[in-house]
């Protein structure tokens, strides 16, 4: 499909609006002026870069989860009081992003990515270093919030060095690493675990961040385009202006939801993802009691669901793009004209609401897998039939995010950080919850039901996202954000 994309008209840069305007898009670059400055590798570089730091959040939450036991019986807590490691960790994670995203939206990208590694591998020194149930959790605060910097600055990343017709591809990419954590974690945590012991996860977690470090302050170049174009001339678009004290406030970013488009987007990102995070935190604990796993075989049965995350954030990338050209093009049909330069578009606009026009996909693959997820382990199956349906859950989740992550930053193109930052805020702090209840409903009401509520809750974030779908245009002109 891509291939049916006039060359003279995908090769011209994308005129996106402010953030106080309207996220649409023009079809009409600015010929001859780059929209970034960096050559096709270098930008590649950047790419794998901050996919490779955004790894180590999610990364840092699940290598831990196959030897919370051992935790447990070595600084002598109990069953309820060590699950604060986790849950402290995503409180963590939910709040910090807010305030890394503003400072990179204000002092730029590569500090923040270097000062958060040097905080998140001090914080995982820490943890490797505890000899108590509260030296740990204060430890694990603070790797947390040195390793959620770049949830949000990340897409701010993506976003300064890619047009919006080529973004949903290379957020495809960068969504890899935050996405592949939960399942490359307990693969990689549970066999350092069992050969080496427990501190050794958080060493090694240690060594990684180090490496971000140096990669970062080395090799990383400065993306945030305030301060690229101060230096090179790039196309005038996405060029945000300096944030003033009081506009550079968290709490005005977390207000966003004021917004109906952002309410309904936010609570389905947050459902599908709690519902996903949920899924993987009590994967071990199948594996261990109804399968009878060890610890380092349990860790190899989340590829499957690796495998699904690499294919549906990949393929959910490049779907957004070809989407978002085929309705410019589209619409170009309707005003096109021809001069001597070649295709002119015109007054053509592409709503930022035509990159979920395939999220159904997504999240129909997702809630069917979750909800056959529960009842296999309820009725005890087949592991081979289990593993296969855990495919389809990070497919699904993946294959959502794209189109969700991707919609957001159309509609708040100047702010990209931010409104990332604002996405993880909600969606971890249901993920918190959720958790945290997890044990208590698989407790009272089995593997079965407890899957079923995720699921009712997840399809009903789906049906009123639906709104957004087919009404988000004329909600945003109504309700904002406004031209």
């Amino acid at each position: 499909m891509a291939n049916t994309v006039p060359e003279t008209v995908a090769s011209q840069s994308l005129d996106i609006k402010s953030l106080s305007e309207e996220p649409h898009i023009e079809l009409t670059g600015q010929a001859g002026v780059p929209y970034s400055p960096f050559s096709a590798r270098t930008r590649a570089m950047i790419v794998i870069i901050t996919a490779l730091t955004g790894l180590v959040s999610p990364l840092s939450a699940n290598m831990y989860y196959p030897s919370i036991q051992k935790v447990r019986d070595d600084l002598h807590a109990t069953q309820s009081s060590i699950t604060w490691t986790v849950t402290a960790y995503i409180i963590a994670m939910a709040v910090f992003p807010l305030i890394w995203s503003n400072l990179a939206d204000q002092f730029g990208r590569r500090p923040i990515y270097a000062l958060s590694m040097l905080v998140y591998t001090c914080g995982s020194m820490g943890c490797a270093l505890s000899h108590s149930l509260t030296a740990l959790i204060a430890s694990r605060v603070v790797q947390s919030a040195g390793a959620s910097a770049v949830q949000g600055a990340g897409a701010g990343t993506i976003s300064d060095i890619y047009p919006r017709e080529k973004r949903g591809t290379a957020l495809g990419i960068y969504y890899l690493g935050p996405l592949l954590g939960p399942c490359l974690g307990p693969l990689i945590g549970g066999y350092i675990g069992q050969s080496a012991g427990w501190r050794w996860v958080f060493w090694v977690l240690a060594i990684w961040g180090g490496v971000m470090l140096l990669l970062a302050v080395f090799v990383l170049p400065e993306t945030h385009r305030r301060l690229v174009a101060a230096k090179h001339t790039i196309e005038q678009v996405n060029i945000p202006p300096p944030l003033s004290l009081k506009s550079n406030n968290p709490l005005l970013d977390i207000a966003t939801v004021r917004y109906p488009v952002v309410a309904l987007t936010m609570f389905h990102f947050a459902m599908i993802f709690g519902a996903y995070f949920t899924n993987a935190t009590g994967l071990p604990l199948a594996f261990e009691n109804i399968y009878g796993l060890s610890q380092g075989i349990s860790g190899v049965c989340f590829l499957p669901s690796g495998v699904g995350c690499i294919i549906g954030s990949l393929t959910g990338g490049r779907i957004t793009d070809i989407l978002l050209l085929r309705r410019g093009f589209a619409l170009q049909a309707k005003t096109e004209s021809k001069s001597e330069a070649g295709l002119a578009v015109g007054s053509a606009k592409v709503p930022a609401e035509a990159r979920l026009g395939a999220m159904w996909v997504g999240t129909g693959l997702f809630l069917c897998a979750l909800i056959a997820s529960g009842w296999i382990l309820e009725h005890q199956l087949a592991l081979a039939g289990f593993l296969a349906v855990q495919f389809f859950i990070g497919a699904g989740m993946a294959f959502t995010f794209q189109c969700l992550g991707g919609y957001l930053i159309d509609v708040f193109p100047t702010s990209s950080a931010r409104i990332t930052g604002v996405q993880n805020f909600w969606r971890s702090a249901w993920a918190a919850t959720i958790v945290q209840l997890f044990p208590t409903m698989l407790e009272n009401i089995g593997w079965g039901w407890s899957y079923s509520i995720m699921f009712f809750i997840t399809l009903s974030s789906f049906a009123l996202i639906q709104v957004v779908v087919f009404r988000g245009s004329t909600l945003r002109q109504n309700y904002g954000p406004v031209e």
